[in-house]
C-alpha cells in the first residue's frame, strides 16, 4: 500500500499518478511496466515517487484498488440486510450481489485488464498475496463479512470454518476463472455463474 504521505498530496497530482500508472500497467502488464517510465511521464523526481510508494508493487496495488473502488466492484451492499432471515431469500440476494459486482467489472476494460494481470501472476505470487492482505484491510471487506455473519446467524452460512479462510478459497477460484476467461476457455456468463456456484458450495450451511 502507498506510504501515509501519499494520502496528503494534491488531488491533481494524485490523479495524474494513478492515470499514468494505470495506463502503463494496462499497456505493458505488471511485469513489463517500467517504474522509471511511469515516473518520467508523471513528471516528478524519483525521490518524490519513493516518498509516496515503496516500490512498483505498492503502486500497482494502489492502482488496482482505486480502479475497483471507482467502478464499485468492491461495493457490498444489500438493502434490508438485518431483515434477511430466510435461507433462500438470503442466497438469492448474494447471487444478485455477485452478479452486480461481476457486471461492474466487465463494463470497465481497464479494471478487467488489471484483474487479468493479477490472475496471470498466480495466487502464490508475492504481489497477489500482498493484494489479498490489502483487501482484507478495507472497509468493504468488513462490510462483506457483516453480510456473511448475518448468514451465519440465520443458519444460511456455515460456521465450522472461519469465514476469512473460505473467502481466501473463493478468491483463488475467482483468479482461476479469470485465467480461464483470458485463455478463452470460459465466457462471461459462465464466469458469473460458476463464481456464485462455487461461493455457495463453500459457504452454504451443510445439509441444505
Amino acid at each position: 500500500m502507498p506510504l501515509a504521505r501519499y494520502e496528503s498530496i494534491d488531488s491533481t497530482l494524485k490523479g495524474k499518478i494513478l492515470d499514468v500508472s494505470k495506463q502503463e500497467f494496462a499497456t505493458h502488464g505488471y511485469e513489463d511496466a517500467s517504474y522509471n517510465k511511469i515516473i518520467q511521464k508523471i513528471g516528478i523526481s524519483k525521490g518524490s515517487m519513493y516518498y509516496y510508494f515503496e516500490n512498483k508493487e505498492d503502486l500497482f496495488i494502489t492502482c488496482f484498488l482505486d480502479e475497483a473502488r471507482t467502478v464499485r466492484s468492491l461495493s457490498f451492499e444489500i438493502d434490508g440486510l438485518s431483515e434477511l432471515v430466510d435461507h433462500d431469500v438470503y442466497w438469492n440476494s448474494i447471487q444478485t450481489l455477485s452478479a452486480q459486482r461481476w457486471k461492474a467489472s466487465f463494463q470497465h476494460p481497464r479494471l478487467m485488464n488489471l484483474m487479468h494481470q493479477v490472475a496471470s501472476l498466480g495466487s502464490e505470487h508475492p504481489i497477489v498475496r500482498k493484494l489479498n492482505n490489502a483487501c482484507e484491510g478495507l472497509i468493504e471487506y468488513n462490510d462483506f463479512l457483516n453480510i456473511l455473519e448475518q448468514g451465519v446467524q440465520i443458519d444460511a452460512v456455515r460456521s465450522d470454518v472461519p469465514l476469512q479462510v473460505l473467502l481466501r478459497m473463493s478468491t483463488e477460484y475467482e483468479l482461476w476463472l479469470l485465467q480461464e476467461m483470458r485463455d478463452e476457455h470460459l465466457g462471461v456468463n459462465e464466469v458469473v455463474s460458476r463464481s456464485f456456484e462455487m461461493f455457495k458450495q463453500l459457504f452454504e450451511t451443510k445439509g441444505e
